[in-house]
């Protein structure tokens, strides 16, 4: 597990994981910009938000942590990916494939069982290249609009997950979608007003219930699975309120 963290994880100095520059034969490590630094336009880049970024960073010191999902369960995991017979023109949907992964269930407001709260599921996956992929699920409805509205949940393995915002795709608007069933997660993406068409499988190596809390942050802003862009609508708020939380997390860490 320990090995797998490191892998998958950014260097400190907000490298991602993978060969370093220079290397022969690979592409060189893309350079993520620090909290904080002028982040260039590109897709996934957005101008910062003062006033957000200051309330999750007052969020973030006060909780002594991230602003939200604080703590999570961390636990080893794989993606068993079938692909897609109608394909979306993103390589990680439609191609089967196995990818170790890095998973973390957590509670956005930190209550207590049996207290239902807000759920998340965060799965970093490695791509190729050796670069973190990161995906944000978070409990919602499952039909129609009610798929981008947050819902409290009482178990990790009750409820079905949703991305919220849908992804810019090839083939169009896709949100991504995670149930729990027999055993595993389902993967699947959808339309906004389409049906789930599952195309992988999550399967877990460890018992949540068993293994221990870890801080982790996920960003899929800055580790899209390519081909899968979030909205620049939804970055605009994502992005200034990640930046305000780290900021306000690396006060007690120093």
């Amino acid at each position: 597990m320990e090995n797998l963290l490191r892998r998958l994880s950014p260097a400190p100095d907000g490298r991602p994981p993978g060969p370093p520059a220079g290397t022969p034969g690979r592409r060189a490590a893309q350079v993520v910009p620090q909290a904080g630094a002028t982040v260039p336009e590109r897709p996934g880049a957005v101008p910062d938000s003062r006033a957000l970024r200051a309330l999750f960073r007052t969020a973030g010191s006060l909780r002594r942590g991230k602003a939200v999902h604080t703590l999570g369960a961390v636990v080893a995991g794989e993606v068993v990916r079938h692909g897609l017979r109608e394909p979306t023109g993103v390589a990680w949907l439609d191609e089967p494939g196995v990818d170790r992964a890095v998973v973390r269930l957590s509670r956005a407001a930190g209550t207590r069982r049996p207290l239902p709260d807000v759920l998340g599921l965060a799965v970093r996956v490695a791509g190729p290249d050796g670069e973190p992929r990161d995906l944000l699920l978070a409990t919602t409805g499952d039909t129609g609009l009610r798929r981008r509205v947050l819902r409290p949940a009482l178990d990790w393995r009750s409820g079905t997950y949703g991305s919220v915002a849908a992804y810019r795709t090839p083939a169009g608007p896709l949100l991504l979608g995670a149930r729990w069933r027999s055993g595993r997660f389902l993967l699947a993406v959808a339309a906004p007003r389409g049906p789930w068409r599952p195309f992988a499988e999550l399967r877990l190596h460890e018992d949540p219930a068993t293994a221990p809390d870890r801080v982790l942050t996920f960003d899929p802003g800055r580790y899209p699975v390519p081909g899968m862009d979030l909205p620049m609508a939804w970055l605009r708020v994502r992005e200034p309120a990640y930046a305000g939380s780290r900021a306000g997390r690396s006060r007690h860490d120093r």
